[in-house]
């Protein structure tokens, strides 16, 4: 497998230099790239792209291959996809419109005074009250099940919108952190209302043209995750690299919270534009220098017991203190650090920004296999390092050899169900039709050998027996086989049937 993933790195491309670079200089890029190389033989993805920006300077270059079958190289145009990085794109969306609102609309304008009647959530407190500021920053108290986005529920946004209301409480109103994909879904309806066309329209209107983001697309409205320009939707399954279904990657209606597909030589620009406070490459504002420093404020402290609230391990502390409107805050080296990273299936990616040192990062895989987002912080530390002027402590020889059980010993160390080798008891009462006014249909039957199994749109799977009571876990099968597990959780009522199913969670296991 090393020899494998040698050969791919050996294989990358350089992609851009800035001209008369008085930063990039040639020992600064090798020094990047033998990190990155190790990277990719330590953590096994397929293809990398990277892009830096300090100041006026940019440097972008591209690693492995986006296509392993005709050993198509990663360059500056080759798309991967955003995932929930997305979000600051919408964001930043929004405030471009908000600035040129005839009505005076604030981030403290209600949903329900620019979407009217339409909008309606669980209960008149949360409509009348729900700001673009609440929905933005995560801390409307509402479930953010993932599940729908897996099993491939379509609807239009603006039916999203009528139906939000179905969408339960899980926390009280503005007061924990609720990362929530359907409000920043239900954000992308918002800015459809106000720009009066659809969010992909405005997209590449307000952002992609002013900023000649040539190649970037939204997945499934003009591009797909298969076509030549794609870096392809390798994962891991069964300790080897497959190409997952290209069906898989279509996310209709939540395209403004994991819609993106963009390259290294595009987010180099993406990473300019707020390092110029919101300009153009011609000094053109696209919005208000206020209104985008509002992105990046502090909404919500993160409490002490959130994941990366801990006991630092780590020679210098990288310290996440908070959320603001879809990006974490963070400090490192003394430095405020906007940043954000998303996840899909087979891509995974880390944006950042040091403003104060006019200093920016993009760098997206296919295929990492351990997709735990600590180990996307390492490139950062190593690059910032060096921009800094630092001795980097993470360096070539610090980093594991590959391996098929990745260490996971950052992740969260609560409590997991586990299957054990028994039968479910009562099988037929779990049989049934779980209906949702939101999201669709459960449908769990049993096969001619008496197993139970599931079926959610592109969730498929044989239910296992746990060690929870009430916790049953799906081996999945069909385009989501990769995942391996989705965890089902009942309640009961005081009858001996189950009368509610909740789809908590899918987790990998190769």
């Amino acid at each position: 497998m090393s020899t494998v993933l040698t050969l791919l790195c050996l294989c990358s491309l350089t992609l851009f230099t800035a001209a008369d670079c008085k930063v990039f200089t040639p020992e600064l890029t090798s020094k990047i790239e033998a990190f990155v190389e190790k990277y990719m033989q330590a953590y096994g993805p397929v293809g990398l792209s990277l892009a830096v920006v300090k100041g006026n300077e940019t440097w972008t270059r591209g690693f492995g291959m986006a296509d392993k079958a005709s050993q198509r190289p990663v360059d500056s145009s080759t798309l991967f996809a955003l995932a929930s990085s997305t979000t600051v794109f919408t964001s930043t969306l929004l405030g471009m419109l908000m600035d040129e609102s005839k009505s005076g609309y604030t981030w403290n304008t209600p949903v329900k005074d620019i979407l009217g009647s339409d909008f309606q959530l669980e209960n008149d407190y949360i409509t009348n009250h729900t700001t673009l500021k609440d929905i933005l920053a995560g801390r409307t108290g509402l479930s953010s099940s993932l599940t729908p986005i897996l099993a491939g529920v379509e609807m239009s946004r603006q039916n999203l919108t009528r139906r939000i209301q179905y969408l339960p409480a899980v926390e009280e109103f503005r007061d924990v952190l609720n990362y929530n994909l359907w409000m920043y879904t239900l954000a992308g309806r918002v800015a459809e209302v106000m720009g009066g066309a659809s969010w992909e329209e405005l997209l590449h209107q307000r952002i992609f043209q002013p900023l000649q983001m040539t190649d970037s697309r939204v997945i499934g409205y003009n591009v797909k995750v298969d076509a030549d320009n794609f870096a392809l939707p390798y994962v891991w399954h069964r300790n080897d690299v497959v190409l997952s279904d290209s069906a898989i990657y279509r996310f209709t209606p939540v395209e403004p919270t994991i819609g993106i597909a963009t390259s290294a030589g595009d987010m180099a620009k993406w990473l300019s534009f707020h390092l110029r406070e919101g300009k153009t490459a011609d000094g053109v504002p696209l919005l208000k220098k206020e209104t985008l420093k509002e992105t990046y404020k502090l909404q919500m402290a993160l409490p002490g017991t959130f994941n990366y609230a801990k006991k630092p391990k780590d020679p210098v502390t990288f310290g996440v203190y908070g959320t603001s409107f879809c990006w974490f805050l963070s400090y490192y080296r003394g430095y405020q650090v906007e940043w954000t990273g998303g996840g899909l299936y087979s891509y995974n990616n880390f944006i950042a920004l040091i403003r104060d040192v006019d200093l920016g990062i993009y760098f997206s895989t296919t295929a990492l296999f351990d997709t735990n987002i600590y180990k996307r912080f390492e490139i950062f530390y190593y690059i910032v390092d060096l921009l800094l002027g630092e001795v980097p402590w993470r360096n070539t020889t610090t980093f594991p050899k590959f391996s098929l059980a990745p260490d996971r010993n950052a992740t969260n160390t609560t409590y997991t169900p586990v299957v054990v080798p028994y039968i479910v008891e009562n099988p037929e009462l779990f049989e049934g039709t779980y209906g949702n006014r939101l999201f669709g249909d459960v449908s769990i039957s049993r096969n001619t050998s008496g197993e139970l199994l599931v079926s959610y749109g592109r969730i498929l799977g044989k239910l296992r027996k746990t060690n929870s009571t009430n916790v049953l876990l799906a081996d999945l099968y069909g385009p989501l086989e990769f995942l391996h597990i989705a965890e089902m959780t009942w309640s009961t009522s005081k009858s001996p049937s189950p009368h509610q199913v909740n789809l908590v969670s899918t987790s990998r296991s190769c």
